[in-house]
């Protein structure tokens, strides 16, 4: 669960830096790294192998699942 926060803060603060518009192309497309390992995090698959389509699906409506059930501590920690 440690490495699940670790990346999740990650992601957040992407988030927060991509809707300002600072982040460079390089820097973007490591934070749509950070987001694909939040999911395979999230949905139990092997960390180091793609999604597939239908696993990205999966693993999106799980990782939005677990934003909600989350909501109190996410926002208690400031990450969002």
């Amino acid at each position: 669960m440690d490495e699940l926060w670790t990346y999740v803060s990650a992601y957040y603060q992407c988030t927060a830096l991509a809707e300002a518009h600072v982040l460079t192309q390089t820097e973007r497309f490591a934070c749509n790294e950070t987001y694909q390992q939040v999911k395979r995090l999230i949905s139990g698959a092997e960390v180091t192998q793609p999604l597939t389509r239908e696993q990205n699906v999966q693993a999106y409506l799980l990782f939005k699942d677990w934003e909600i059930e989350n909501a109190g501590l996410i926002k208690l920690l400031g990450l969002r």
